[in-house]
């Protein structure tokens, strides 16, 4: 072994956890099965779906790994002087499923060496490389784990941004999008009933053309609070879309549906908005639909359609009423 540089490969793969256990002698014996490549600004050290057969380990440089996907190159990790990469793909002896590219000049320490395969270096160093491949094993494991923790740590971040989603900013309600994308969440257990509402006031617009768009929010916000105030605890109420209101009744069927809609539309209309109007002549009245479950749909957007065209209906014939689907 006459390799001038091999105390500087000895020296760099000591530094690395996946070498740690090997004696120096052991270490002598991989730094003469490997090499350094230099890899100009650009260059690609591996492509996706090339032999996963070398680990790598930066001496200098920096390298981005990106992974293809439809028409984009997603940026998945990047590494530099001192970090090793390509440890799973050696491990597995898998194609790899990324793309590894020099980001400036750079020198990479390549294991195995050029006419060497992992498992050649396996059969020929037996002892050896089970304490090398038990160590690799070690690490990707606990990579794994760090993903799975920082991912746990992120569940309430990403659940908190995804409510953010689907609340109102004004009322404080689910919106839309949460009963037509989240319905299952509300969905009673299988074979009991559910009844959905749709509530309209009937002069909304007028107020707001009076009034102004400050007073009509007042006005929404007050009819958020109402609505909430007479469903159950096991009901959800849900601005549906500008000054329409939605309310899902869980284990609810007709006769029951048109009570709550007759409670909620006397309460609308005793809303006191003077505060807000300056006029203590001016009353609230809603047009209410109601569609129910399994009769007219099993899924969100079915019922509340059903539900919205009832609610037409009532507007229709004068407004200030209740109507069914059909």
């Amino acid at each position: 072994m006459t390799d001038p540089n091999v105390n500087e490969r000895i020296n760099l793969l000591g530094k690395m956890e996946i070498f740690s256990t090997l004696e120096r002698n052991e270490l002598e014996i991989v730094a003469y099965n490997s090499q350094v490549v230099r890899y100009r600004k650009g260059s690609l050290i591996f492509t996706e779906d090339s032999p996963g057969n070398e680990l790598f380990v930066i001496k200098e440089g920096e390298v981005l790994i990106t992974r293809h996907r439809g028409d984009d190159d997603i940026d998945i990790a990047q590494f530099i002087a001192g970090e090793s990469f390509g440890e799973w793909d050696l491990i597995g002896n898998t194609p790899r499923d990324a793309t590894a590219v020099a980001m400036r000049d750079s020198d990479l320490l390549v294991f195995p060496r050029e006419g060497m395969t992992f498992p050649m270096f396996l059969q020929k160093y037996p002892k050896m490389s089970a304490r090398m491949t038990y160590k690799l094993l070690a690490i990707i494991t606990e990579r794994i784990r760090k993903t799975q923790r920082m991912i746990s740590e992120k569940t309430r971040w990403v659940r908190d941004l995804k409510k953010q989603m689907l609340v109102d900013k004004l009322t404080g309600l689910y919106n839309m999008y949460y009963l037509l994308e989240e319905y299952d969440e509300l969905r009673a257990p299988s074979g009991r009933p559910l009844a959905l509402l749709i509530i309209k006031p009937d002069n909304f617009k007028d107020i707001n053309d009076r009034f102004g768009h400050e007073a009509g929010d007042k006005i929404l916000i007050l009819m958020s609070i109402f609505i909430q105030s007479v469903l159950r605890d096991t009901d959800t109420a849900v601005r549906f879309q500008g000054d329409e209101f939605a309310a899902v009744l869980l284990g609810t069927g007709r006769e029951e549906a048109i009570a709550m809609a007759r409670d909620l539309g006397v309460v609308m209309h005793g809303i006191d908005i003077g505060e807000i109007t300056g006029d203590p002549g001016v009353k609230i009245t809603v047009s209410i639909g109601i569609s129910l479950r399994p009769a007219h749909g099993l899924d969100a957007p079915t019922l509340a359609q059903s539900a919205r065209d009832a609610m037409f209906r009532a507007r229709c014939k004068g407004g200030n009423r209740i109507a069914a689907a059909k």
